[in-house]
């Protein structure tokens, strides 16, 4: 019922025994997906080992930003070599953070800008992590092509709110924060959204904006586990079955039952991601 479209099975601190424990909580859920996220290449290669385990969960492979001042051009290789695997359905999660990584922003622009192009060569969907760094994510995105004609006219085309299709070039925002006028801009270059824990949190007056203002077409759920815990789990090591808090405010937000909105998020990410039903 429920797609987690961003998650970390895969977790680099998860002991195998509650790597176990998870995926058994998931698989007692109502949720039927999951797209476990690289950040690195050791945390790509337990997402991909993690899909060939369980047969709701697909990998994305990705070096994240805060690897910027570490990662080699044999990296970037490798993350080449394992988006060829069986369920690898993205490349992720990549992108800019400067609240953390102040001291590396160009080292940073390099390695998103390195793995854009890798996604377009290969022609896979694009996972984003954006913070801080807003007009500049947009402007890179933009200038490597993750919305050119190519990508557009590559992957199948969406529907909008009222049924009519239109173009999906196939890039995630993921935990989006930025502001309604910049999401509307991303609409019509063929960006969608996913939306997680702090649409739940007291001060998320960004957030129910962006939900309010943007068509659920173009939004898919998702955790971030064992990040960003909604409330009521706040305070606490997020996990995927938490998903139903953020499904519910995103129902109560946009005025429609939980069991919609719950069905459109799924939908999305499942065409988004290229996943069909088991």
């Amino acid at each position: 019922m429920l797609f987690d479209a961003h998650t970390h099975l895969n977790y680099e601190e998860f002991s195998a025994e509650e790597r176990l424990e998870r995926a058994r909580e998931i698989e007692e859920s109502v949720v039927d997906f999951i797209i476990d996220v690289g950040d690195s290449v050791e945390s790509s290669r337990q997402a991909i080992k993690d899909a060939d385990d369980y047969p709701w969960c697909y990998a994305a492979v990705g070096i994240h930003p805060d690897k910027a001042l570490v990662y080699s051009d044999d990296d970037i290789d490798i993350i080449r070599e394992l988006a060829a695997a069986p369920k690898v359905q993205a490349i992720g999660e990549i992108g800019l953070d400067f609240h953390y990584g102040k001291d590396s922003k160009a080292e940073q622009i390099e390695l998103f800008r390195k793995q854009i192009r890798l996604a377009n060569d290969l022609m896979m969907p694009i996972m984003v992590h954006t913070r801080e760094a807003d007009a500049l994510t947009m402007e890179i995105l933009s200038d490597e092509g993750a919305f050119s004609e190519a990508r557009k006219e590559y992957f199948p085309k969406r529907p909008d709110e009222e049924g009519k299709l239109v173009y999906d070039a196939r890039v995630q925002l993921h935990c989006y924060s930025g502001s309604l006028e910049l999401a509307r801009e991303y609409v019509k270059l063929g960006a969608t959204f996913s939306i997680g824990g702090p649409l739940t949190f007291k001060n998320a007056r960004k957030t129910v904006e962006v939900l309010e203002g943007i068509p659920l077409q173009f939004i898919m759920s998702e955790t971030d586990a064992p990040f960003l815990a909604p409330e009521p789990k706040r305070g606490r090591p997020n996990k995927t079955p938490y998903i139903e808090h953020v499904v519910r405010r995103m129902a109560l937000v946009k005025g429609i039952e939980y069991e919609e909105a719950a069905r459109i998020t799924s939908d999305n990410a499942k065409r988004f991601f290229n996943i069909i039903d088991r």
